[in-house]
């Protein structure tokens, strides 16, 4: 796996550029907390001075890639964190994830929560998701009755409504083969827990090409999750099968989840020192396809497909920017152009831009306290708009919205792009 990250004693020059935009350190307000703190430790500590106190700074890091935007030297400080997660050296006698785990586990406002799923965490955690989802991290805080398990994940279904076409097929001696433009990858939230997400993305798919995507059964979790606990050998795993059952064919792979994309977009980086994979990575990432850019296209070339539809006059919508498209991939304009082409929608903006909600997948799970810290400053700006329904297409960030609405004082609701917009076209 290549890193990144450059951890040379002269590489960070203590400007203070990353103080400004890093959502931890404008919380807490403590250095240790900054990018620029974080790459001090990581040149000046040796594996076997690191603590459990080490441990916790780098556990305090969204990796929402903010500092590396504005670095002058383009330091990949969120990259570091990751290596620094992925040593192999135990850390006060635990791996990275076993402290982490433990940490959040004995965590007052976690412990309390989880009391209060029952049932509900149970099933989540216990047999309804596989154990390589990256939901399992990201579901500790939610509350009962703010989920609701779907009765078969989305593969399940899609997977018993093939058999039962084939056998009306074998009746009827009619074979028929369906063909497709494009692949889906729907990610763990599309597929596990709201499986609407991609039940909308289908609609929209066979609307704006003729067809519904196609589907392969075998795929798995995108990997980030595993990345961010420092698993580097199950996030390569993860990716290898990916790989290789988009192999099938050689579609376009779209995702409707953002950091999806994100992560699917890492692979060619994964693989840069395996010769092995890394020609079969290439070809992989060089295939995908982000979800607004491609239904923007789709939609500006047939126009007509929205042409008449007034549920969306009038109404105030709010989109978030997921830090995973904001910074790096720099995809911010195609979600609020694909939106406007909806008439009538007021899509309003934060007056201080775009912000991040502190979901941070691992983030959430270790320091709920500080994530709630992040989340309600983004609260403020939002507050003091008139918009009743929160878009976005991140899997973390839509949890933490709807989490947040549910069980806050902010009105409105949250929903995935892709449903919001099969909602205006159904």
């Amino acid at each position: 796996m290549k890193s990144g990250s450059k951890k040379d004693e002269g590489g960070c020059v203590k400007c203070g550029t990353c103080n400004t935009v890093c959502p931890v350190y404008l919380t807490t307000g403590n250095e240790v907390h900054t990018p620029r703190g974080k790459q001090h430790l990581g040149s000046r500590l040796h594996k076997g001075e690191r603590s459990a106190h080490y441990a916790d700074i780098f556990s305090k890091c969204l990796l929402c890639g903010a500092c590396l935007e504005v670095c002058p030297r383009s330091l990949d400080t969120p990259q570091l964190v990751v290596d620094v997660r992925s040593e192999p050296s135990k850390i006060s006698g635990l791996s990275f994830f076993k402290y982490v785990s433990r940490k959040a586990l004995v965590h007052p406002l976690l412990f309390s929560s989880l009391s209060k799923v029952g049932t509900t965490a149970h099933n989540l955690l216990g047999g309804f998701l596989p154990k390589e989802s990256g939901l399992r991290l990201r579901l500790l805080g939610f509350e009962k009755g703010v989920l609701q398990l779907p009765a078969v994940s989305y593969l399940t279904k899609v997977k018993n409504d093939l058999s039962a076409e084939k056998e009306q097929q074998v009746e009827k001696h009619t074979p028929e083969k369906q063909v497709h433009e494009v692949n889906y990858f729907t990610g763990c939230l599309a597929n596990h827990l709201q499986p609407e997400i991609a039940e909308s993305t289908q609609f929209l798919t066979s609307k704006t090409t003729g067809s519904k995507a196609c589907v392969p059964l075998e795929q798995t979790c995108c990997g980030m999750a595993a990345m961010a606990a420092g698993r580097p050998d199950e996030t390569l795993d993860l990716a290898k099968r990916n790989i290789r059952v988009f192999e099938e064919n050689e579609l376009p792979i779209l995702t409707s989840c953002s950091s999806c994309y994100y992560q699917l977009k890492t692979y060619n980086e994964l693989f840069a020192d395996d010769p092995e994979w890394q020609g079969r990575a290439r070809n992989f990432t060089e295939r995908l396809q982000e979800f607004s850019t491609f239904f923007l296209r789709k939609f500006s070339e047939s126009k007509e497909l929205i042409t008449g539809s007034n549920k969306s006059s009038g109404m105030k919508v709010f989109y978030h920017d997921p830090c995973h498209l904001r910074f790096k991939l720099h995809i911010t304009e195609e979600p609020r152009q694909l939106l406007s082409l909806f008439q009538g929608i007021d899509l309003q903006e934060l007056e201080g831009g775009p912000q991040c909600c502190g979901q941070g997948g691992l983030f959430q799970v270790a320091h709920p306290d500080l994530a709630l810290q992040v989340w309600e400053r983004l609260m403020e700006g939002y507050g003091a708009l008139s918009a009743n329904t929160v878009v976005t297409a991140c899997s973390g960030c839509l949890l933490q919205w709807q989490l947040g609405l549910e069980t806050g004082e902010s009105n409105g609701e949250a929903k995935h792009l892709a449903v919001f917009i099969a909602q205006l076209m159904q």
